[in-house]
């Protein structure tokens, strides 16, 4: 299934990206996903995980909708369906989050977070009523809602609260009142992706009929990631290990520990050995190919193979090296270009790099891409 989000990533990025929400209408219009496939997701599911939810105005407790049982030695938990159906036959929500390894939901999030550029975490909502099972709420990420089957009514408010962080939850913080103008009314349909910066007020709204969209959580590092990880750094200052006793004595103390944080936030290198530590940290789903990398027969990759690079983005570090899927690849000009051509394509096939590689001999760019595929930097696609 294939993303057109109707703008380029530098006008996103620059009209829309954290300020305003953005509707791109019919941006899939080849949807390859059915009930049959959705009923097929949920049966994979670990139910019993915390963040699987079914809601219904309020978090439906587990015991009420899972069993556990014996299964020869081992304690296993399933669905008591018809708990589950009627709780859902009167509104109810079954909210599969953090959804990982399903080709078809996979396919469309690494477009997504390539566009965005940012590690991304991907809920499902299926429901089949008109009764709303949450409240109206801001999140404290971006997300992309994708509509799959059916449709579903959006009601967006600008926002109270600018730029919320985990802690910053819309139930915790009654005191910050939701605004009255409307920003945003909208019912999207199958194929519609909405947009929705965090701290925007959004109430998701089922419309009486059968629904199934996904919400696409973005995560890019944020400054507070940045000074968390540079605590990290701080037992290396000396001001920072001596004692304090009361602020006239320590004043000075205080302004050397000022002038040393100074010094690390213009310092390129430290900025650099963040994102590398951020990057290092993050994982791309990417199907196994065990008939070609498993397989000590073969050692080369057919022309005609689609492959992708497994990354969201693709910063290239001053000390040459890039962080793909965990793993720190030193680069020369000929790989790094190599790797940038493949991502900034989204997908395309080993001819298409041998051609536009031509310089280069064939076997060496395929040897390249077999090692590139072994360790998990790209990815062969069907």
């Amino acid at each position: 299934m294939k993303i057109d989000f109707c703008f380029n990533k530098e006008d996103f990025f620059n009209e829309y990206l954290y300020k305003n929400p953005c509707l791109f209408k019919r941006a899939i219009n080849d949807i390859d996903l059915t009930w049959s496939d959705v009923n097929e997701i949920y049966e994979r599911a670990d139910a019993s995980d915390r963040t699987f939810k079914l809601m219904n105005g309020y978090e439906v407790p587990k015991k009420e909708y899972l069993e556990s049982y014996m299964n020869v030695g081992r304690l296993e938990t399933r669905y008591i369906k018809p708990v589950i159906y009627d709780y859902m036959r009167k509104g109810a929500t079954l909210v599969y989050n953090r959804i990982q390894n399903e080709p078809k939901i996979g396919e469309l999030v690494y477009q997504i977070a390539n566009y965005a550029g940012a590690q991304t975490i991907t809920s499902g909502y299926a429901a089949f009523s008109s009764k709303s099972s949450y409240k109206s709420h801001w999140d404290t990420r971006d997300v992309f809602a994708v509509q799959l089957l059916g449709r579903k009514r959006w009601i967006l408010k600008a926002p109270s609260f600018d730029l919320p962080l985990y802690m910053h939850q819309a139930k915790d913080m009654p005191y910050i009142d939701e605004p009255e103008e409307v920003y945003m009314d909208i019912v999207i349909e199958p194929g519609d992706i909405l947009y929705i910066p965090r701290g925007w007020w959004h109430n998701p709204i089922p419309v009486g009929e059968e629904t199934f969209h996904l919400a696409v959580g973005t995560f890019a590092p944020t400054g507070f990631d940045f000074l968390k990880w540079l605590m990290n750094c701080m037992p290396e200052i000396e001001a920072c290990r001596k004692n304090f006793h009361n602020y006239e004595n320590d004043k000075e103390n205080l302004i050397a520990i000022k002038n040393s944080i100074s010094d690390f936030l213009d310092d390129k290198s430290i900025y650099e050995s963040f994102m590398c530590d951020y990057l290092g940290q993050q994982r791309v789903d990417s199907k196994l190919s065990l008939d070609v990398f498993g397989n000590n027969e073969v050692g080369v990759l057919s022309e005609s193979q689609k492959i992708k690079v497994n990354a969201n983005t693709l910063p290239f570090f001053s000390e040459g090296f890039v962080v793909i899927n965990g793993n720190k690849v030193n680069i020369d000009s000929v790989s790094g270009n190599l790797i940038k051509s493949v991502f900034d394509k989204g997908l395309c096939t080993v001819g298409d790099v041998v051609e536009k590689f031509d310089g280069n001999s064939k076997s060496k760019i395929n040897t390249l891409l077999f090692e590139l595929g072994i360790n998990d930097v790209i990815e062969l696609v069907d």
